[in-house]
Order: C-alpha cells, then sequence, then structure tokens
C-alpha cells in the first residue's frame, strides 16, 4: 500500500478529504456511512425519474436492478467517466470494479444497491477520448486518431471512430505475449471498429469486461434521460439566482480557509446546450450565456440541455436515488462545490468514495525494486540524479600514495651521502610509484561510477514504466487496460483488478502481474 502522500498529481482538497473537512465534505468515505446514506433514500418517498429502459446492460440480474433502481426499491453506487479509446485509462476500468464491489457490499448487508456507471458521452472534449498510449522503450508511445483537436464541439459520444484505428490496433499487436492476446486484441478491435460510435465502443467494451458482474450504464444521450433532464434544466433556470451565489458562497468558502478553487465559476450559466440541427452528427455543445434564448430553444426542441462538471453531480442525483458516488481525486476535489447545490433541489448527497488507485508491475518492475530495495511505499517518488558520491577507496590510495612519496622523500639525505647518484634513481621511482597510486584511484573512481550509472539507469527504468507520462503520471492514468491484457492474459488482470477494488480510501494498491511465467499458467 502506498500512501496518498506519496501518490504524485493529487489535488490537496483531495487529501484534505481524506483527513477529514467537514465544512465542504460531511461524510466520511467509509461502508458505514454508504450504508446509513442508503438506508435514508430508501425510507423516503420514491422518486423515480428514469425509466429501467434508460440503461443500457447486460443479463437478467443486470435487468433486473435496472427495474428495482426505476421503481425506487434499489440506491445506485455510481461512478463514471468519459468515453475513452479501448475505454480510456485503466483506472476507468477500476472505477466501474469499485461500483460493483461496493454495491455488493451493500447487498451483503440487506440494503438492495446496483452499480451504475455514467459514459460521457455528451463531452466535447475529442482530444481526450480519442487517444491512447502503449509502453514504449523511451517511454509511452502515443496514438492519437485523426480529428482529436480542441476545437471540436460535437458530443463525442455520437461521433464515429475514424479508420485510423486500424493502424493502432496493428502496433498493439506488436506486444502480444500470451497465447490468448490475438483473440483479446480482436475483442478490442470489433468493438472499437472504424464507423462505430466511440460512445457505442466505450459501452460494449466495458460491459464486455465486467461481465458476468451486472454493471448498469446510463448514456446522457440517450432519448429515455432527455426529458428527465429537461425537467431539471427548468428546475436549474428557477433557482438560477440561488444556484449561483450558493457557488459564489463556495468560492469564498475556500478561498478563505485557504484551499484551491477546483473549477473557477464560468461567465455564464453552468449548463451548456447541445445544438440539435448543427453539422455532422448532431449538434455542437456550448456553455449557455444567455439563459433566455438557450431555454427557448431547449423548451422548443432544437437544443438539448448538458450540465457541466459541477451541475453534473447533481443531475445524476436528480435522476437516481444515487447513496455512494466512486470518485477520482480531482473529482472529490471539485465535489466541495457540486454537494451545497444539492439541497437547493431537495436532493441527499451521496456519500463520497475514493476510486482504488493502483501501482502495476510486471516481472522487470518487480526485479527493478528488489536490486534497488525500493519499498512499495516510494515506488512512485520521482527519481532525481545523485550527487557525485565519495569513493573511500580512491581517496585512501591518494592517501597513501601521498604518504608513500613523503616517506622516500625522507631518504635522500641518507642516500646522497651513501652515493649521490641514487638521488635521481630515488626520484625516478618516487615519481613512477606515485603515478601508480594515482592511476589506481582513478581506476577505484572510474569503478564506482559505473556501479552508480548501472543503479541510476535501473533507477530510470524503474521510473519510466510506473509514472511514463511527462510530469510523473501513474502508469494507470496513461495505458488502457488492453495493454496488461496483451502482456498477461485478460483473466489475470481482471482477477488481480478485482481482487483489490474498493481499497480506495486506503492508499495506493500495488499489483502485481505476470508472478506465475505464460507458459505455467497455460500448462495442461
Amino acid at each position: 500500500m502506498i500512501p496518498y502522500s506519496r501518490y504524485p498529481g493529487l489535488s490537496p482538497l483531495f487529501l484534505d478529504f481524506l483527513k477529514g473537512l467537514p465544512r465542504f465534505y460531511p461524510d466520511p468515505p467509509t461502508l458505514d456511512a454508504c450504508e446509513r446514506r442508503a438506508r435514508e433514500i430508501l425510507a423516503a418517498p420514491p422518486t423515480p425519474r428514469i425509466p429501467a429502459s434508460a440503461y443500457r446492460c447486460r443479463g437478467a440480474e443486470a435487468a433486473r436492478w435496472a427495474e428495482e433502481l426505476a421503481a425506487g426499491r434499489a440506491v445506485a453506487v455510481q461512478t463514471g467517466h468519459q468515453v475513452g479509446l479501448f475505454t480510456g485509462p485503466l483506472f476507468t476500468l477500476m472505477k466501474a470494479l469499485d461500483a460493483v464491489h461496493i454495491a455488493r457490499e451493500l447487498r451483503r448487508r440487506g440494503v438492495p444497491a446496483a452499480p451504475v456507471f455514467w459514459a460521457l458521452t455528451d463531452d466535447h472534449d475529442l482530444q481526450e477520448v480519442a487517444h491512447t498510449a502503449k509502453p514504449g522503450p523511451d517511454g509511452p508511445q502515443i496514438f492519437v486518431l485523426e480529428g482529436a483537436d480542441r476545437q471540436n464541439r460535437q458530443p463525442v459520444g455520437r461521433l464515429p471512430i475514424p479508420d485510423g484505428v486500424r493502424a493502432i490496433v496493428d502496433a498493439f499487436g506488436a506486444d502480444a505475449k500470451t497465447p490468448e492476446a490475438a483473440a483479446v486484441l480482436e475483442a478490442f478491435a470489433r468493438r472499437s471498429a472504424p464507423g462505430v460510435p466511440y460512445g457505442e465502443a466505450f459501452i460494449e467494451t466495458l460491459l464486455d469486461l465486467v461481465e458476468p458482474d451486472p454493471l448498469l450504464i446510463l448514456d446522457p444521450l440517450s432519448e429515455p434521460l432527455r426529458g428527465p433532464t429537461v425537467a431539471f434544466f427548468r428546475e436549474a433556470v428557477r433557482q438560477a439566482p440561488r444556484l449561483r451565489a450558493a457557488l459564489e458562497e463556495t468560492e469564498r468558502a475556500l478561498h478563505e480557509a485557504g484551499r484551491p478553487i477546483p473549477a473557477p465559476l464560468p461567465e455564464g450559466f453552468s449548463f451548456f446546450t447541445i445544438e440539435s440541427k448543427e453539422g455532422e452528427g448532431g449538434g455542437g455543445r456550448r456553455r449557455i450565456t444567455d439563459l433566455g434564448a438557450a431555454t427557448a430553444r431547449i423548451e422548443s426542441g432544437e437544443a438539448w440541455p448538458s450540465a457541466d462538471v459541477i451541475t453534473r453531480p447533481v443531475l445524476k442525483s436528480y435522476l437516481l436515488p444515487m447513496a455512494v458516488s466512486v470518485l477520482g481525486a480531482a473529482e472529490i476535489a471539485y465535489h466541495a462545490q457540486s454537494l451545497p447545490l444539492l439541497a437547493l433541489f431537495g436532493l441527499p448527497a451521496p456519500v463520497l468514495m475514493p476510486r482504488t488507485h493502483v501501482v502495476v508491475r510486471g516481472p522487470v518492475e518487480r526485479r527493478l525494486a528488489e536490486q534497488l530495495q525500493v519499498a512499495d511505499e516510494d515506488l512512485l517518488v520521482p527519481f532525481t540524479e545523485p550527487l557525485p558520491a565519495a569513493v573511500p577507496q580512491a581517496d585512501a590510495l591518494a592517501s597513501l600514495g601521498a604518504a608513500t612519496e613523503k616517506s622516500l622523500a625522507g631518504l635522500s639525505a641518507e642516500l646522497e651521502r651513501l652515493d649521490p647518484t641514487l638521488t635521481g634513481a630515488l626520484d625516478n621511482a618516487s615519481k613512477k610509484i606515485a603515478h601508480q597510486f594515482e592511476q589506481l584511484a582513478d581506476r577505484a573512481r572510474k569503478a564506482a561510477e559505473r556501479r552508480g550509472d548501472v543503479a541510476t539507469n535501473r533507477r530510470k527504468k524503474l521510473e519510466r514504466a510506473l509514472l511514463p507520462a511527462v510530469g510523473g503520471v501513474p502508469a494507470e492514468r496513461v495505458y488502457p487496460p488492453l495493454c496488461p491484457m496483451l502482456a498477461f492474459g485478460r483473466e489475470e488482470v481482471l482477477s488481480s483488478l478485482r481482487a483489490v477494488a474498493g481499497q480506495g480510501p486506503r492508499g495506493a494498491v500495488v499489483v502485481d502481474w505476470g508472478a506465475v511465467p505464460v507458459e505455467d499458467r497455460h500448462a495442461g
């Protein structure tokens, strides 16, 4: 286990949340708090707002949970993320498995709970969605599909995956190391084939990976969510002055407490519109600056409301009986601004549970850590070039050479009395001996440098594997689950991630893959 204080790039607000910051986060991240909130929600009159048909799922058990949620007879353990290529970075899958785990734990306590994943199909950040990476010899090898730039305003979930994905699949094929790797790659490639919308590819791949566990997925662009989302938008418009005042008050409170502002207030309203008839693949997503005009377009059906980072958590609680929200560190940070808005809509606040952070190692990384004697808790500490170390053996040789030269010089007078010609020979011998000592000391220093270079190179290699991206970004936030599945096998990766699910509040978990050689795992 790695303390979060040693996990790079985490928001200070997240670290404060873990220590306890009731002014902004009223509930501790515990299963007891989750159970308490779930029972409070179930004891209140149900307010179902979306039908069972709104949920994407597989299997009879998942379909049953969709019915239970729609009827208000169960609570949701919700998580979500952008619809990245190949499901995006590994932590996206981990969030889904966390939700599955926490829902199961609540059911063991007698609380009907279902895991729900919110797929951000309505987001317009194509640059974030349409890229992926795999490990290379000098760091991540980045792949970006055509059209992936910040100028895109179309909801990414509707956009088709371009033909360039074929070359990316071929590049990943070079990393296939297990007997089933070809089948694993083909399954990912089939879901993310050219022409398939990013949202559809993401949802189907995520359901593939989580199966047979039940998982319900919500697509905010799906028709069953349109009416309820418009109803929420109407209420947000009605509450607009109070909503703005609450956000401004939270900003002041954060500032006075010396805390950062995770999501500065926008110039306009905390919603976007998605225009229904603009451009290929649907309308563009734009921040609302003229609330009256945007409301008229939404009411006429010309536009669709889309929540922003601050109002999205409130929309989810409006649509779902949400008792728990599984979140990343940055998401927990901006929930300091979202949670106070829930009371304006008469909604209970979900208990925030940190997603499980994982630090993944294969045989190479384990061996390097052992050779360098790096403890697990120090695996993510950034490497700094060491200063040249002292070489005591070289210093001893230099001292011995100087002492020898001084002793020989002390014999000069006696040798001159004995035979004046011996002083020249003595001086010559002294210089040769001093030179030999100097050469030996220099060789000792170079040997120490070589030894230090080996350790430095090993440390750099370990860091490239665990913190591959610029700025020391951990591998779970860079590489998709496809990478380890090709190297170590689909089942090993999924079973190890399921085994650590739900440990988010404790710290980052070290997950070891490839402990058993591939040939042994598949023997017989």
